[in-house]
């Protein structure tokens, strides 16, 4: 909306200083009154300026496809792991989220340091040419792709949530509540709730999630200590890297 009054404003400025221009004495100098060529040419200027601005204002207003109201994330936005901590902070202060939001925010950076301190151990045992290193670099980046989708999928539900909406139907439960000792509530205001409450177990149980993950990332840290000591063979049968694996192949079902 703000773009297309932005456009409206910059036509009708342009129509209204393409007259002055045209019409003042120390410029172009039209007139009504003086050769029959000038005043010809005024008519049209006149009559083209309203034309303009009749048909451009209509098209800028009825004819622009309207920006839609609820834009989803669908991962191109974010290239960092700052985007998605940003695009965190910008939904704070609604307060049903607000506690998934701060613990969402702080395991992204609890993964950038699983992350950092990974990279960093392995390049002591290997050389990023080896199989083994680029083995374990892209379970690790499989791993951190599903630890991002949860947040974007997160990001989404909190978009589409109607907190205004939700707020109201709270208000009309606890009202409900105060005038039954059975504290029972109409169907359809139950039914609405329970969707609400679908969204926001949805986005706890991403939460929840991506806690798993970490405490993943974290069981391989220790194992890579015992690189020392393990073989090729080894290193597929530590607990760590299989349970990696299995997250990893279960990646169809984080999807959006």
């Amino acid at each position: 909306m703000k773009h297309r009054i932005g456009k409206m404003v910059a036509l009708n400025l342009g129509i209204a200083l393409l007259n002055v221009v045209l019409f003042s004495q120390g410029l172009v100098g039209l007139n009504f009154t003086e050769s029959a060529l000038k005043t010809a040419l005024a008519v049209t200027v006149i009559v083209m300026s309203l034309i303009a601005f009749g048909y451009g204002n209509y098209t800028l207003l009825f004819s622009e496809k309207p920006e839609p109201t609820v834009q989803l994330l669908r991962g191109t936005e974010f290239t960092s792991p700052q985007d998605y901590i940003q695009a965190l902070e910008d939904k704070k202060g609604k307060g049903v989220f607000e506690e998934d939001i701060h613990t969402s925010i702080e395991q992204i950076n609890r993964m950038q340091d699983k992350d950092r301190a990974l990279d960093s151990i392995l390049e002591q045992f290997f050389t990023p040419q080896e199989i083994t290193f680029t083995r374990f670099q892209s379970a690790i980046n499989a791993v951190q792709a599903i630890f991002y989708n949860n947040v974007k999928k997160m990001l989404n539900r909190m978009i589409i949530f109607d907190y205004k909406d939700y707020q109201k139907l709270l208000d009309k439960v606890r009202s409900s509540q105060a005038r039954s000792t059975g504290g029972v509530v109409s169907r359809p205001v139950d039914t609405q709730m329970r969707i609400y409450r679908e969204h926001i177990e949805y986005v706890r149980s991403l939460v929840n999630m991506n806690e798993e993950i970490l405490i993943k990332m974290d069981a391989l840290l220790l194992e890579i200590s015992k690189l020392d000591d393990l073989d090729e063979k080894g290193l597929e049968n530590m607990a760590a890297v299989q349970e990696i694996n299995d997250l990893i192949a279960q990646t169809k079902y984080y999807k959006t």
